[in-house]
């Protein structure tokens, strides 16, 4: 009785142990079929991945990670102006010698961008003004330097006057002989951007009534007066959130879908707003720019490395500068000033004034521009406009954005003032701004890029993992360790002992 009883125990200690293990082994086993499963996976999930990680920051909403940054640039950006001195002013009437210029500069402004009069549009796009600030950084140049260049209110007064009737511009002619008796002035860098200076021509021209219409609203002159803490200066731009509408897109500027400065398609509003671009190709990528009124077109040049990132560089060439001489759909830019290549003409875009944009130096211009003057030399490195864009995010890696101010100055038999005076492309100034992912930025974009590489990894270890897994358990089985058998052996070995000495102890008793 006594045996069967030690036998039963033994039997249920043993069962009891299986019993225990089992939900052990079939976990494990489970876990490394996820584990080997999920490895093979993974590597083959991560573009769905990517894509989704990508859209969903494609949109532009309060609550949407690239609002805060889109809507207050945290950082400020340095921007650098660079002036042409005019060196020899005396010689302008004298037909045998050519303008010489000297290069001065850079003058540094530290520059703040934020968005104003934010409006959500229940068709998905989101309008908005542009609020810039600029502040004198004294890293380089003394904005008090004086610099001598054509006068622009004189020379823009002349050239709006160049359809008027005979005897307006003979009282015109009179006017700028007595207030402006030289083609030349000299100001200060600070006077010539954002402080201004008073001008006797726009006092004179303010109170002429049939004049009220055209003249800009200023009581003073300087290239970017008025400029610095307006959010109107710019206009008014309406872009898509990526909610029912294009991401970025820009769908109209100051209500118009096509602008009154230039003609047919160069008219047309379109292109990037300016800060997300979407869908890019090797071939070209555009954007509107409110200072040219119209928009940009950069054209693909080959590949760029920026911060261990490879990008897209789009660059501003012959294609963007041209007005019909090269490219015959150009033409529309001519804005009734067919030039040689190079220059875009932006005189209808600023008040009539005999205005024109070009890269620094006439960089990518015809010769005819640097043959006619003194003191230019365009060099690729120091005066290439470009940009360079991750190819899967679009996400600005490097812009390098330079444009030069030119203003045209010709002889006007009606105007004594320029009688005589050479047709020359007179460059005023010229400003570069660059800007540079930063290095935490940088980081987040790699890790996202490398998704693949890293999810590839992980499936390897996982695949690894799972079948270390069921070696382990195949292992334990075939070497009978799998669920302690052997300490049951000990257990049964330990326990019938007793049960035989208690048997023994019974039987003397009873004797």
């Amino acid at each position: 009785m006594c045996e069967r009883t030690a036998d039963q125990v033994t039997r249920r200690t043993y069962s009891m142990k299986s019993t225990r293990c089992l939900p052990k082994c079939v976990c494990a086993f489970v876990v490394s079929v996820v584990f080997i499963v999920g490895g093979f996976v993974l590597p083959f999930i991560w573009p769905v991945i990517l894509k989704y990680l990508i859209e969903s920051n494609m949109v532009l909403m309060p609550t949407s990670h690239a609002f805060d940054i889109w809507r207050k640039f945290p950082t400020a950006f340095p921007i650098d102006f660079y002036f042409f001195n005019w060196t020899n002013p005396e010689d302008v009437y004298n037909s045998s010698v050519k303008m010489k210029f000297r290069e001065m500069g850079p003058y540094r402004y530290s520059e703040t961008k934020e968005k104003a009069d934010i409006v959500w549009n229940k068709n998905g796009t989101v309008s908005f003004r542009h609020l810039k600030f600029w502040y004198e950084n004294r890293e380089k140049g003394n904005i008090n330097d004086e610099i001598t260049t054509v006068n622009p209110v004189a020379l823009s007064a002349a050239y709006s006057a160049r359809t008027w009737g005979y005897l307006i511009r003979q009282g015109l002619s009179l006017s700028l002989s007595s207030m402006s008796p030289t083609v030349h002035i000299t100001r200060s860098v600070s006077e010539m951007l954002f402080t201004g200076y008073k001008d006797p021509l726009i006092t004179l021209a303010r109170s002429l009534p049939f004049l009220s219409g055209s003249l800009p609203p200023w009581d003073k002159f300087g290239w970017f007066y008025t400029r610095n803490g307006s959010a109107h200066y710019e206009g008014i731009f309406n872009m898509g959130t990526g909610i029912n509408s294009t991401f970025g897109r820009l769908y109209s500027w100051n209500y118009w879908t096509q602008t009154p400065y230039y003609e047919g398609s160069c008219a047309m509003v379109n292109g990037s707003a300016g800060e997300f671009f979407t869908k890019l190709d090797n071939k070209s990528i555009s954007f509107f720019s409110p200072d040219l009124c119209r928009t940009m077109t950069l054209r693909y040049s080959g590949q760029s490395v920026v911060n261990n990132i490879l990008g897209n560089k789009y660059v501003v060439d012959s294609y963007m500068l041209d007005n019909g001489t090269i490219f015959p759909e150009n033409r529309c830019f001519c804005n009734g000033e067919c030039v040689p290549s190079g220059l875009v003409n932006v005189s209808s875009c600023r008040f009539g004034s005999p205005s024109f944009a070009s890269l620094p130096h006439f960089y990518q211009a015809d010769a005819y521009y640097t043959d006619s003057i003194e003191g230019v030399r365009p060099e690729k490195s120091k005066h290439e406009f470009f940009l360079t864009l991750e190819p899967t995010t679009g996400i600005p890696l490097e812009v390098s954005a330079r444009l030069q101010i030119n203003l045209l100055m010709q002889p006007d038999s009606g105007i004594s003032l320029y009688k005589g005076v050479p047709k020359v492309f007179v460059p005023i100034l010229w400003f570069e701004q660059k800007i540079r992912i930063p290095d935490g930025e940088a980081f987040k974009l790699r890790l996202l890029l490398n998704l693949p590489v890293i999810c590839t990894a992980f499936g390897i270890i996982l695949v690894f993992a799972g079948v270390i897994v069921v070696s382990l358990l195949v292992y334990k089985i075939c070497t009978m360790n799998l669920c302690g058998k052997r300490k049951e052996k000990l257990l049964y070995a330990d326990q019938s002992i007793p049960l035989k000495m208690d048997r023994s102890l019974e039987i003397v008793k009873k004797i």
